[in-house]
């Protein structure tokens, strides 16, 4: 599993010659790093007095950033797995016509999953970027760069992730499905833009 790997191994895997882990695996790093940087936020935020009136809020967001780190760590696996999946589904027989059928019918599950797990990603994501917001208002102002910061890797997170859902909608034959998903990812990359543009504006309000 890529989650037990350390980050030397992780990243030397990442840059072999296999096509898994690649971008949708990195994406939910990404949008994992932006959540704990949130959380770290927060954890500065609470135990100082100063900032007493924001400790419930921060309370909830390291609890919230936990959960959102860890599904993003397990989005990691999912995404290599789901590509692993159509790699498996493509090298099937194609000898005869039920063969052919069969492989057909495995191709189309496994683009299916493989546009719902970077989909997942993205929706996570966007609770981030709520997340976001969160700590970057009410959280300790000397870690506002590492809020920020936050902000741009969600952003980074969502669009990386964003391309592996419509690649692979690309070829799934389910125009039901495809409308559906691509109304999601829409929406989820509206919030997630909306999220970036709010912490851009207020890092250069404080830096400037």
């Amino acid at each position: 599993m890529l989650k037990s790997k350390t980050v030397n191994e992780f990243l030397q895997e990442l840059g072999s010659a296999s096509p898994a882990p690649g971008g949708g695996t990195a994406a939910a790093l990404a949008g994992a790093l932006a959540s704990s940087l949130c959380t770290m936020v927060a954890s500065l935020t609470l135990g100082r007095e100063r900032f007493k009136d924001a400790w419930p809020e921060m309370e909830v967001a390291v609890e919230k950033g936990h959960a959102l780190t860890a599904t993003l760590v397990e989005l990691m696996d999912q995404d290599a797995e789901s590509y692993n999946a159509v790699m498996t589904a493509l090298k099937m027989p194609k000898s005869t016509e039920e063969e052919k059928a069969l492989r057909e019918v495995r191709m189309q599950e496994s683009l299916k999953e493989a546009c719902k797990v970077p989909l997942k990603t993205v929706e996570t994501v966007a609770e981030v970027g709520h997340l976001m917001e969160s700590v970057l208002f009410k959280g300790n102002p000397n870690a506002v760069t590492d809020a920020g910061s936050a902000g741009r890797l969600a952003w980074a997170a969502a669009h990386a992730a964003a391309y592996n859902v419509e690649v692979n909608l690309k070829a799934v034959k389910d125009t039901g499905f495809v409308e559906e998903t691509l109304r999601k990812l829409k929406f989820e990359l509206a919030q997630v833009e909306a999220s970036a543009i709010i912490a851009e504006a207020e890092l250069l309000k404080q830096l400037s």
